[in-house]
């Protein structure tokens, strides 16, 4: 009984001085800078009860202890106050800057919505030019911060890519970011579960003014969706037949709760279920600072309002979803397959958001292919037609050299019986003068003009197969 008394006297006594002291801000994401799209989580702690919020001496409606702010950008620097009991905080300033951190932690398997328990696969990615050594993620869940355990072995200065799965997640929502020993770190990357087996999906970071955006109402365990309505604030905003619903332009207006309501079946005789989703909150923010991809003898990249001595990264993606590195420069010249570029300013610090993309298409691939190969074709063709003349012009004269040795001029006395004159041509009837076409040795297709046949053939079938070929590469290139 008496130690009961003791735990009590020491409880009261606990809440008595908390409410003698003064509240103070802190920032339950020990983040040391904030970032544009960051979400940030600040204490009233020393605190009890009902907490008023003020932000640049504004007060805020919200009344927790603890304040969850979104997608934050540029609007969200200033002064942050917290009040309770009649005693006010002391002033917590954040700068947001306007650019990301130097490193993207993204999702590379699952969705930013997932059932109770349920899992997924992420990905930490450093530029080209640095490595994951010294790197470490971290959690925030249930109101704490965990650090998560990863192999020594996959953050090495040999490494570029991470990827992870973090242990099953049975909270509301949770938040995961990566650091490394000179406290630079990644875009935080938040996922959120639900109960229910129609789930609203909306991309964890905010929508950018002017960018296009997805959202899709998904069923767990099946894609047999026959009708799905799409909900913004309570209202309808699409009803058919499609799982996504695609704002081409996003603006202000587009902020707002959305949810869907999706018709569907297990098996193709099972019977219809309709059931809505769990309301997602979208934010709209203004995009951070931008790099600009140009146009002019290839491609350039630059970015005005980035640090001075920054670096320009190029990326690539073709048929795969991911952006690929493609160097480090100011202007990217050479050959260029077909496919999307794009680049972003890079320094110690921070990295600009990914530029306007530049597409080049299959068609000006393949047109300059085709008149490559077409110059191809005809130099070819040229040497081949030389060849084959050169050919048929040394088997004719062959031919005819082999016709004048195989019938010489057989030298005779003259009727005067001098030397130096010539045997008749012509011959009696029946007369036959042994060898004198023996070493011929011609068939009669041959005697017929069969070589020169047989040249022009062979030079055509190899004309004829060298066209084929280009035909084909050409067709192929279609």
């Amino acid at each position: 009984m008496g130690m009961t008394y003791l735990f009590l006297i020491l409880a009261v006594f606990s809440v008595v001085v908390k409410s003698q002291l003064k509240p103070q801000v802190s920032m339950v994401l020990t983040f040391k800078q904030v970032y544009s799209g960051d979400t940030i989580i600040l204490s009233c702690d020393n605190s009890i009860g009902k907490v008023k919020w003020f932000f640049n001496k504004v007060e805020d409606q919200n009344q927790a202890k603890t304040w969850s702010i979104r997608a934050v950008s540029a609007k969200n620097s200033g002064s942050y106050q917290c009040e309770n009991n009649g005693q006010k905080s002391d002033n917590f300033n954040i700068t947001v800057q306007e650019y990301l951190p130097p490193a993207t932690l993204l999702l590379k398997s699952g969705e930013p919505v997932i059932n109770i328990n349920g899992s997924v696969v992420l990905e930490l990615l450093v530029e080209e030019d640095e490595s994951l050594k010294g790197w470490c993620c971290w959690v925030y869940k249930a109101g704490r911060v965990g650090r998560i355990t990863l192999k020594k072995s996959l953050t090495t200065e040999n490494h570029k890519v991470l990827t992870f799965q973090p242990s099953k997640l049975k909270d509301n929502v949770a938040i995961y970011w990566c650091s490394d020993e000179n406290n630079l770190r990644s875009t935080p990357l938040t996922i959120k579960t639900s109960d229910r087996v129609v789930r609203m999906m909306i991309l964890p970071g905010p929508a950018l003014l002017g960018e296009k955006l997805s959202l899709r109402c998904v069923v767990s365990g099946t894609d047999r969706i026959s009708h799905t309505i799409f909900y913004k604030d309570k209202q309808t905003i699409k009803d058919g037949s499609s799982s996504s619903h695609v704002i081409n332009n996003v603006t202000e207006s587009d902020q707002g709760i959305y949810s869907c309501q999706a018709t569907f079946t297990r098996s193709d005789k099972g019977v219809p279920n309709t059931v809505n989703s769990t309301q997602q909150e979208l934010i709209v923010s203004a995009p951070p600072m931008k790099a600009v991809v140009s146009e002019s003898a290839g491609l350039s990249c630059s970015c005005s309002s980035c640090p001075n001595g920054a670096f320009y990264h190029w990326y690539y993606k073709q048929h795969n979803p991911q952006w690929l590195p493609k160097g480090i420069s100011e202007s990217y010249t050479g050959f260029m397959p077909a496919g999307s570029y794009a680049c972003r300013a890079v320094w110690k610090n921070g990295r600009s958001a990914l530029s306007n993309i530049h597409h080049l298409t299959d068609d000006v691939d393949a047109q300059e292919t085709h008149v490559l190969l077409i110059t191809i074709g005809l130099i070819v063709l040229g040497v081949m037609l030389v060849i084959g003349a050169i050919v048929m012009y040394r088997k004719r004269r062959t031919r005819e050299e082999a016709i004048y040795q195989d019938m010489p001029l057989m030298t005779v006395k003259s009727q005067d019986g001098g030397d130096g004159g010539y045997e008749e041509l012509h011959k009696k009837h029946g007369t036959k003068r042994e060898g004198e076409y023996d070493t011929l040795n011609t068939t009669p297709a041959q005697a017929a003009g069969g070589e020169k046949t047989e040249g022009a053939t062979e030079s055509c079938a190899l004309l004829a197969q060298v066209i084929y070929f280009f035909l084909k590469v050409n067709i192929i290139m279609n």
